[in-house]
């Protein structure tokens, strides 16, 4: 019977419907197996089409890929695993071309900005990690530059310190995975002033 054919560890981790779907061609109702397998504690229903195993850890980061997109991972929730920032962030905050959204799910929350095709596209890691899956996020230099590149205010260099130390609590004994050559080329793409500012305050500050 079809039933004795279906193995769950031929899924990823996290999956969607297409690929649940496609693992159940021999099933003549699969709808009926999937309600089987989330009332069974076998999988989980993230949210709509997105679905990850039950009974083994899943990446907030691959499926924050999946959830919505196109998007990466950004802002506090990448400065946070690049310990540029010492706050544990619990949403997993995204940039996306498409429209602000949020999404609070079994699985966690998450939460997407939007952010225009010509910033989008620069300074991306795509990260990958065992049983083949992969995630896209922002290298700490356009992490930091876009929290920057938000606030108003920052027009001199004092400002600017006392935001990083006060506001951001920036933990500059972490700056030096910092390359100061990618933070000028995206500080010449966002083009603001404060950000040219950020690079020379980087650059004086950096360890020796």
């Amino acid at each position: 019977m079809a039933r004795d054919r279906f193995n769950i560890n031929t899924l990823t981790t996290e999956f969607d419907y297409n690929l649940l779907k496609s693992s159940l061609r021999d099933y003549g109702h699969p709808r009926v197996k999937i309600n089987q397998l989330i009332k069974t504690h076998q999988i989980i229903r993230v949210k709509k089409g997105i679905y990850v195993k039950s009974r083994q850890p899943y990446s907030p980061l691959v499926l924050a890929n999946m959830i919505y997109g196109p998007s990466y991972v950004s802002q506090d929730f990448a400065l946070s695993l690049y310990d540029l920032i010492p706050e544990r962030v619990t949403t997993v905050t995204s940039m996306t071309t498409g429209r602000n959204k949020e999404f609070n799910t079994p699985c966690g929350d998450f939460s997407y900005e939007h952010l225009s095709p010509h910033f989008y596209i620069y300074g991306l890691r795509r990260i990958e990690i065992e049983g083949g899956r992969a995630y896209l996020i922002a290298s700490p230099e356009k992490a930091l530059i876009y929290r920057i590149w938000t606030v108003k205010g920052l027009n001199t260099l004092k400002n600017l310190e006392d935001y990083l130390e006060g506001d951001m609590r920036l933990d500059f004994t972490n700056i030096q995975q910092i390359k100061i050559s990618n933070l000028r080329k995206l500080a010449k793409i966002y083009d603001r002033p404060a950000l040219y500012l950020l690079e020379k305050l980087l650059r004086d500050r950096m360890p020796s």
